[in-house]
């Protein structure tokens, strides 16, 4: 691992113009996106994949004796489907 003195940080946030906390809080915001385009990508391939919302896949699952890969796709949509709603709900500011 790489590590830098304080010195050179200070004088690198120094030049850039922007602070360790501003940086930082930069940075959790571009993570967040990051995990909310991921989630998304996966919510629309399930509904590209089944040509159906969640809602409609979920109640047609439990109406019906899946397969092993049914039921690991609604796990993994569901998921997915979650995961997207909690990072949306928390970039919104």
């Amino acid at each position: 691992m790489f590590f830098m003195s304080h010195k050179v940080l200070d004088n690198v946030f120094g030049s850039l113009q922007v602070s360790k906390e501003m940086l930082l809080k930069e940075m959790a915001i571009l993570l967040a996106k990051q995990q909310l385009s991921e989630y998304s990508m996966d919510v629309e391939y399930f509904e590209k994949k089944y040509n159906k919302d969640f809602h409609l896949f979920d109640k047609e699952f439990r109406t019906q004796n899946g397969s092993y890969e049914l039921e690991n796709d609604w796990m993994s949509w569901k998921f997915a489907k979650e995961s997207k709603n909690y990072w949306s709900e928390l970039l919104k500011f």
